[in-house]
This record gives C-alpha cells, structure tokens and sequence, in this order.
C-alpha cells in the first residue's frame, strides 16, 4: 500500500529499533522516534501504519505511541479532528479483531487506545463506547454464556478487556471528570455484573479450559467495583446492595475459589487468583450500605459459601492448598470488616474459626499466612463481646500450628542449599506475622503457653523443633517479660527454668544448640530479648548467658545475633558484672572467649590476616566488654581497658611489623588489604574508648582527684596504643591513607571527649602530630580532632603550652586548607570536589567560634577585671578572613553536608557581629555556670562589654568585605542550589544580615541588587517573574521585620517558585 514519507520514515526507524542491526543504529533510531512522538504529523503516520498486513512490531508501536500521544494530547486536538481519529481507531480495530494470532498484541493496544479515547472524549463517547463493548460480550449465543466459536469468544474478551481499560483510565481522572463519568457510565456496572455472574456461573463446565473468557470478566468487575465515584470509597457497591441486585454473584464467585486439579491443570489457578481479590474487595472493608439487615445477610451468607469449601480447602495437593487460601483470604476480609460477626454470636462464628485452625493446620506455609489477618482482626473485639472459646481456647490451639511453619525445612543446612523455601518469605511470616499472633497468644493464654514452649524448647527430639520454640519464646518476650515485672511468679518462674535448662550448668537444651547454627543464632537472640529480664531478676545465670554467646560467635551464622546480643546483656547488666568479686578476672575470662574470633592473634612474625568476622560484629564485642571495664571500680578500670585493647593493639603492630615485606610479595592489593586490616584495628580500639567515656573527676588529673588517683581509663588504652599511633602517624604510607588517618582521629577524639581535663598534657604532642599529617595530605579527620579539642577544651587558659600548641594548629590547620583550596581551583576543580575539606575546616572553624571564641576574635582585655587570666594571643586576623571566605564559597554549594557547616559558622559569626552591644540573659547565665565549673568556653561566656565589643568589630570586619557576595550566594541558593532541607538555616542566616545593626542597610542593597541579576534561576524558565522577586523584596526588607518564624516560611515560599513547586501567589500573604 503506499504510504506517506512520515509513515515511510517511522517504518524504518521501528524496523532499525527492533531489528538488531547494531547499538549505534537502535540509539539514532530510538532518539529519532522519540523526537517524532511530540510533533503533529505522528498522528497520520501512525495511523496509517495500523494494518494487519503489516509486520506485527511496527503496529504495535504505533498503536503504543498512538495510546501514549492520546493521553498526554487528545486535549490539544480539534473536536472535528477527535470524531475522524476516533472512527479510523474503531476501523482499524475491527480489521485487526479478525487478523492473525500474532497481530493480538496490537490488538490488546488498539483496545487500549479506544478506552483511553472514549473516556478523554466525555461522557456521552464513555456511554457510547460502554454500550459497544457490551454488544460485543452479548454477541455470545445466551449473553455470554455459549460456546460462540472461537471469533465471538475472542471478541467478547475483548470488549471486556476494554471496558477493563476504561474503567482504569476513569480512575485516573481528576475529581469533576471522574465524577461525571462514573454518572454517564452508571448503567454499564450493572451490566458487567451480570455477566460476571453469568460467566462464573458456567465455569464448573470449563474443566476442559477456556478460561480467557472468564478471567475478563472477573478482571472487568474487580476494576469497576473498585470504580467509586469519589475516588475515596474503596469500592462502589457494599455486599448488601450487590447482593440485592445481583443475588447470583456472590454464590457463584465462592466455588472458583475452589477448584479441581484438573481446573488447576487447565488454567484455573488465575481463575482463582482473581476471584480472592474480588471478593476480598468486597468483602472487606469498603463501602457500608444503609440497610443493615441487608448487610448482614449478605455477609451470613459469605460466611455461609466459605463454610461449604471446606472439604476442598483441606483436600491434599496443590488445589486443596489453592482453596485454603482462597478461603483464609477471604475469610480475613470478612474478619476486618465485621470482627463480631465471626466470633460473637454468630452460627458461623466457631465453623468458621475451626475451618481457619485446620487451614493453619495445614503443610503449606502460605496458607497460614493468608490466615494471619483472621486472627488479628478476631483479636480487636474485647473478650466480652467474643465467644468463650474464642479467647484463650482459640490461641492455644493456634500456637502449637504455628510452631511448625516456623520451623526451617528437613534437613536445612544452609539456605544457599535450600529450593524447597524461599528465605525472605521464610523469614517475614516468622518476624511478622507468627510473632505477632504468638504475643497475642500469650496474651490470650499466659504462663501455659510459655510452659508449654519452655518444655519445646528443652526436650525438642531435633533442633528444628528446639530451634522454633526458642523463636516463639522470644516472640513472646515483651508481655513474658513484663508479667514477671510485675510480680506474676508463674512467668518468673518459668523463666527462670527456661534460662536454667538454655544457659546454666547441665542445661538440657545444649544438645540442640550445638547441632546447629541457626538454633545458636535464635538462641542469642532470645537472650538479647531477655536482657532486661537478667538485669532485674535475682539468681538469673548472667554468666552463664554470657559464655552462651561468646560461644555463638565462633558460629557465622550465628556471629551477628550473638554480637548484637552481647551488646544488649553487657549494656545492661554492667553495674552487676562490674561490682561483682573478681569482675576484672571474669572480664579477662570473657576476653580470651571472644578473642578467636573477633581478634585472633596474628602467627609469630607475619602481619595480621584480615578478621574473618565482620566489622559490625566486633565492633559490637568490643563495645559490649568496655561496658563492662567502665562499671568496674576506679583502681581497676584502666588495667581492664588496656587489657581489653590489646589484641587489636597487637594485630595492629604486627601489620606495622611485618606488613611491609607481605606488601611487597602480594603488590598494590595485598598492600591495600593489610592497611585495612591496620585501619580496622585502630577504630576498635577507638570503639573501646567510646565506652569509656566515664566523668574525669575521681581519675588523675581531673577536677578534685585526690593524690593518687587512678588514671582515666581512656588514657590508659591511649596509653597502650600511643607508640602504635605515633608509628601510624610517621609512616609516609599510612599518613596517606585517608581511612587509616580517619581511625587514628577517631581514637585521639573519643580520648579527648572521654578523659578531658585529664587529657590535657597530651595537647602539644597529640597536636603537632595532627597538623604534620594534614600540613601533607589534607584529611578533613584532622581537623574533626580541632573541634574536639575546642569542645573539650575551650580557650585552654592556664596552660600557656596547650593554648600555644592550639593557637598554632588552628592558624596551621587554616592556612594549609586554603592553599589546598586554592591550588584545587587553579587546576580547574569545582569547589564541590573539596567538599568535605570545607565541611571539616567550616566545623572546626565553627568549634572555635562556639567553644573558644576569643581564641578565633580576640577581646581578650576585660578579663583582668575579675583577676581572671587574659587567655592566649588570638590567631592571627587572615584566619578568620580565610575561614569567612571559605563558608561564602560553600554555602553555594548543592552538597549537604558543606553548606551546613557553612551556613551554621556563618550564623554563629553575624550572631557574634549583631550582639556586641549587650550581652544577652543567656549568655550571662552560660558564663555563670562555666565559671562555677571552672571552664573557658569562649561564646558561651559573654564576657565583658569590651570583649564583646571587640569580638563584634573582628566579625565585622570578615564579613563586610564579603557580604555582598554572600548575600547573593544566598539568593541563588534559595533560588536552586540550596538542599530542601537547608532553606531554613539559609534563611536564618539572611535575617541576621538584613536586621543586623551594622551591616543591615548594605544588605537591603545588596539583596536589591542580587535578585535583579541576570541569569537567576527560574528567571529564563519563566518561574520567577519580576513582580514575584519584587513581592520577595518588599516583603524581606520591610520594616519592623517579619518575625523570624515568618520570615523563614517567606523564604520557604520564594523559593518554591524558581523551583517550580509553588507560585507567586504565596507571597500574597506577606502583604497583609
């Protein structure tokens, strides 16, 4: 047929698309008919394309781009031009209706189209096409339920696929449109009803197949029983009222929910599929109609249908598993509809519970959990209102039935080895819904259900069955747990036994645990459940429980319950573990039991090989046994933290020792492995001292320690590691891994924040060691070690070598990063690629500005008045300059976690500028209370009038040079750049400018000028137009100023607009 040079052209580029010529080709091709898509001419082209003579792939794209182009443009075409496509549409539809099998998909797609078409043309074309789809159903001999061959078969599929697709079109209408078609298309739902009915009334003479038929119209009356005309409504008609217009429905829709194995061989299982989700739909709970008797007996008689499957529901094989599921679906929608209904006074109430427990009871583990939502929603009706036996007697019987889905599979090994079970199914009925329903059992039961699962537990005949109970016992940890709390001595008890049988001395319960890992891993976790327990109850076997999972962890499978467990029971039991006899000597014990396999010891002259256990998990220990070491007392505690910090010590050095001759063998990977092997080690000994952050006083060298008091036991381990350090921060090699630096700052911070005053004879060293490292390589974790020592320490008055050896890092720290910044944009580096160097060099700048204020801007001369010490010299005046420069470039940045740190040093600074005039109540009262504690915290002082005064005049002075270029980097950042998260801090920051005493006129310029630049975001796009920047202005600049919290809500407005997520009319509201 001739065609035209469009059609021609989009022939070959589908043919390029689908033929496989060749990868550049299919990208042209590809970019080509996405081009083509959005112009006018695509319409005819398509059109003319749309024949079954032609090759199959080339009508279904264009049928595609057709559906596609009608969607986003039917709206934009003339009403003339609507009625000719919408004519050629159905033509070419019917010429496919009669074509080949492989024309079928464009078939499906001209369907598609037709329903997108109808329902963008109004109601009359949605009436209309209604009325044509449903001719094509009733042009089966009886309305749909002959035979009809195999064309009248095909085309009343069809005409229910379309009503299918119109239906789910009308959904995604907005509110009028839908509403109205949903009026216009009223009488079709009738329609489709009926011969749902009709339909599923003939299935049981299906067997033979034929379900296609079928499936349309159960799928077609799911879709519009879902079609509400509110949108909000979960469905448009209640069970009372279908079933009062369509009695035969819902007796017809309950027998697919069970069919035979020669229906399921045939292709029932989809039949059945789909008839659960229409019936749950509607039977749960959707839309309530007035007549509550009608409702009822519509639900009675639901109860009714699923009570006669029952006798399918618990046949053997694949259909009886397929129709107790059916069943257990369904009958969990009724449930969350009318709990009272099935489990009051109801004659279905106990069939319908006994049906459920012998569905639960059951081989198939999917079956249960479509039973779930019955017994949760049973479990919302109080006692009272329930049956007797649907209280307690229900849920005893229910957990025994869940005990054994729960358990793993015969002769489970390791799920890599299992394909009979799915693990993530496998293990979400476990966590989800069994453990739920087995609180509710206890609940339901108490104490003899845990009897009953202690006694599971430890005289189980295998590990599998061991295994569940000890899930189960778990599962129901928190009610157990606060029975015994509460003085009920049945659960006490029983608890006691059951820790007894697992943890104490001839327990029974070992023999299980050691034949497999995974009753080892749930073990371990049912102690870290009972954590709370062992901390309150008296004579429960802590130590016992502790060589439990010390043990655990030499298992894989069982290392991270077991780790994370240990944490648990360390954190909370460590007053008792560290005040009982001999704690130190119990704690090495613990030590040499997790040392094989958190911290085996490197072979006499070789490097460490990396830990088989995961970093997580020896995190974990470690911090779980430094616990322990924190609670012992004063004069014990440092010896117990070295000691606990010496196999990673030892590991460590012999990667320092012997590492470099097995880097030369293995090359760049082995060399590469042993540093992190090296850098691991040094972040768990920085995790032992994170938990050894125990308050200076009482240790040497803290506030009030009396002569000869113990040293801090953070000082102790950096004690121990202190040549290790030293070594790591001399090495060329390890200086240059930033990982390894990272860990070595940790350890130096988390000593600092734990020992602080104690610590303040290592400063110079620990210092001068920090700057040589970043003065060569930059890492940003050396200036995170600034920070801390300004937070720990503050101006550091009284210690003329500390405050020297912090003045001089500082101004170091500084200057090495702006010649780094500097160096990086001459050689063409974005600022964002040194995004984590201003993050850190802003933090610690910020540090100084908060802790040591006087350090960073000098004003210093007031403190004499009281007799105080007038602290160390400032840094030198281009720090501070430096710094400013710093945070107006990150500030511009679109990175997070920069701009933050910007935004917050530049806040703290005008905040510094716009309050030298008086100090503020509560500045006064933090310089009260840091001198009652005897510490110089620069900001938070207040200080003298002087001191401010002269503080204010250095901010001024970093900022004024500076502000107009900071005003407008916060204008385009409100406008693009700034994180969403971010607008609020941006917006506190342009207050301060604008309401600041000294900068404030300038600013009001400055923010003028900004927003009438060129190149604004949003400006080109036609976001933000002139009035809405002028509304911004006016509403910024005006005087008396917003309150603050409105003034950010402006700013979270204006900048929605250049963003496309708001209008100008927003701004409205600040005129007012």
């Amino acid at each position: 047929m001739a065609v035209s040079d469009h059609a021609r052209q989009l022939a070959s580029a589908i043919s390029a698309l689908y033929g496989g010529v060749g990868g550049e080709t299919q990208q042209q091709a590809n970019a080509w008919l996405n081009s083509f898509s959005q112009q006018p001419q695509a319409w005819e082209a398509c059109l003319e394309l749309l024949d079954p003579a032609l090759d199959a792939e080339v009508a279904f794209f264009c049928a595609n781009m057709l559906l596609t182009k009608a969607r986003k443009e039917w709206h934009k075409v003339a009403r003339d031009q609507q009625l000719r496509m919408a004519a050629i549409i159905s033509d070419k539809f019917r010429a496919f209706l009669g074509s080949t099998a492989q024309a079928r998909l464009a078939l499906q797609r001209l369907g598609l189209l037709l329903a997108a078409v109808a329902s963008l043309s109004g109601p009359t074309a949605c009436r209309e096409f209604c009325g044509q789809c449903m001719s094509m159903v009733a042009a089966l001999p009886g309305g749909g339920g002959g035979s009809g061959g195999e064309g009248g078969q095909l085309m009343a599929e069809c005409g229910l696929a379309m009503l299918s697709a119109l239906g789910e079109e009308i959904a995604n209408m907005d509110g009028s449109r839908r509403r109205d078609l949903v009026a216009a298309t009223e009488p079709a739902w009738g329609q489709i009803a009926a011969a749902a009915q009709q339909l599923a009334s003939s299935a049981p003479a299906q067997g033979g197949g034929g379900y296609g038929l079928l499936l349309a119209a159960l799928q077609c009356l799911h879709t519009w029983l879902g079609l509400s005309a509110d949108g909000i409504s979960p469905t448009r008609a209640s069970p009372g009222q279908l079933a009062a217009a369509h009695p035969g429905l819902l007796p017809a829709l309950a027998p697919l929910l069970a069919p035979g194995a020669a229906q399921m061989a045939a292709g029932a299982d989809r039949v059945q599929l789909l008839a659960t989700e229409v019936l749950c739909e509607l039977l749960g709970p959707g839309t309530f109609g007035d007549d509550g008797a009608q409702e009822r007996a519509a639900l009675e008689a639901a109860a009714a249908a699923l009570l006669s499957l029952r006798d399918a529901a618990l046949a053997p094989g694949e259909a009886g598993a397929a129709a107790a599921r059916g069943a257990a679906a369904v009958a969990g929608a009724l449930a969350e509809r009318d709990a009272e209904l099935v489990c009051g006074a109801s004659a279905a109430a106990l069939p319908l519970a006994q049906l459920m427990l012998e569905c639960v009871q059951r081989p198939e583990r999917e079956v249960a959990q479509a039973a779930v939502e019955y017994f949760l929603m049973v479990n919302t009706v109080p006692l009272a209102a329930r049956h007797p036996q649907m209280g307690a007697p229900l849920y005893s019987s229910l957990a025994p039935l869940l005990l054994a889905h729960a358990r793993f599979p015969e002769g489970f090994e390791s799920w890599a080895d299992c394909v009979e079970e799915d693990e993530e199914a496998f293990t979400r009925f476990r966590e989800q819904s069994a453990s739920e329903l087995l609180e509710i059992s206890y609940n339901m039961v108490g104490p003899p259900l845990l009897s009953g699962l202690r006694d599971a537990a430890v005289a189980a005949p295998c590990w599998r069955e061991a295994e569940a109970a000890l899930f189960a016992l778990r599962a129901v940890g928190g009610p157990a747990r606060r029975a015994a709390a509460a003085g009920d001595a049945a659960a006490a008890g029983l608890l006691a036994s059951l820790f007894a049988e697992l943890c104490g001395p001839g327990g029974r319960a070992g023999a299980a645990l050691a034949a497999s890992p995974q009753a080892q891993a749930t073990a371990a976790e049912l102690v870290g459940a009972y954590a709370p327990w062992f901390e309150a109850a008296e004579g429960a076997p802590l130590d016992g429980a502790l060589d439990l999972l010390l043990r655990c962890l030499s298992a894989p499978a069982a290392r991270p319950p077991a780790a994370a467990a240990l944490r648990a029971l360390c954190s909370r039991c460590a007053a008792r573990l560290g005040g009982a006899p001999a704690a130190g000597a119990a704690l090495g014990r613990l030590l040499e039991l997790a040392a094989p396999a958190v911290a085996p010891p490197p072979p006499e002259g070789q490097p460490a090989a990396p830990c088989a256990a995961p970093f997580e998990d020896r995190t974990a220990v470690a911090e779980a046994l430094a616990r322990v070491a924190a609670a012992l007392p004063p004069p014990d505690a440092p010896a117990a933290a070295a000691f606990l910090a010496a196999p990673h010590v030892a590991r460590a050095r012999s990667v320092l020792q012997h590492g470099g001759d097995a880097a030369a063998r293995g090359g760049p990977a082995a060399a590469q492995q042993l540093l992190n092997t090296l850098s691991d080690e040094i972040r768990l000994v920085a995790a032992i001292v994170r938990r050894l952050e125990l308050p200076p006083a009482g240790f040497a060298g803290g506030p009030g320690a009396p002569p000869g008091a113990p040293q801090h036991p953070a000082l102790a381990v950096l004690e121990s590691c202190w040549p290790l350090l030293g070594a790591v921060a001399e090495s060329p090699l390890c200086r240059q891994e930033a990982g390894l630096v990272d860990a070595v700052c940790e350890v130096f911070n988390r000593v600092l924040q734990g020992a602080r005053s104690a610590a303040k004879p290592l400063l110079p060293t620990l210092l001068r060691s920090v700057l040589d490292i970043f003065a060569a390589h930059h890492h940003p974790a050396c200036l995170h070690t600034l920070a801390a020592v300004a937070e720990a320490f503050g101006e550091l008055r009284g210690d003329p070598a500390a405050a020297a050896a912090q003045r001089g890092a500082l101004e170091g720290a500084v200057a090495a990063s702006a010649a780094a910044l500097a160096a990086r944009a001459a050689a063409g580096q974005p600022a964002a690629a040194s995004g984590e160097l201003l993050r850190g060099l802003l933090a610690a700048g910020d540090a100084h500005l908060v802790f040591a204020q006087r350090l960073l801007l000098g004003g210093g001369s007031d403190a004499d008045a009281d007799g105080g010490d007038a602290g160390p010299p400032p840094v030198d005046p281009a720090c501070l300059d430096a710094l400013a420069e710093a945070a107006v470039q990150a500030a511009g940045l679109r990175e997070k976690e920069p701009a933050s740190a910007a935004l917050g040093f530049l806040g703290h600074l005008l905040g510094v500028a716009n309050k030298g005039a008086a100090p503020s109540p509560l500045a006064a009262a933090a310089a009260a209370a840091a001198a009652a504690r005897g510490a110089a915290n620069g900001a938070l002082q207040g200080g003298g009038t002087q001191q401010r005064a002269a503080a204010a005049a250095a901010a001024h002075r970093a900022l004024a040079p500076r502000g107009e270029a900071l005003v407008r980097v916060l204008v385009l950042g409100a406008c693009d750049t700034a994180p969403r998260q971010l607008l609020r801090p941006l917006a506190g920051v342009l207050y301060s400018l604008l309401t600041s005493p000294s900068l404030g006129e300038p600013s009001a310029g400055w923010l003028l000028a900004a927003l009438q630049s060129p190149g604004l975001p949003g400006a080109a796009a036609g976001l933000l137009a002139e009035p809405d920047a002028a509304a911004f202005a006016k509403a910024a600049l005006r005087r008396p100023p917003l309150p603050r919290g409105r003034f950010d809500a402006l700013v979270a407005d204006f900048a929605a607009i250049p963003r496309g997520e708001g209008t100008g009319d927003a701004l409205l509201a600040y005129e007012l």
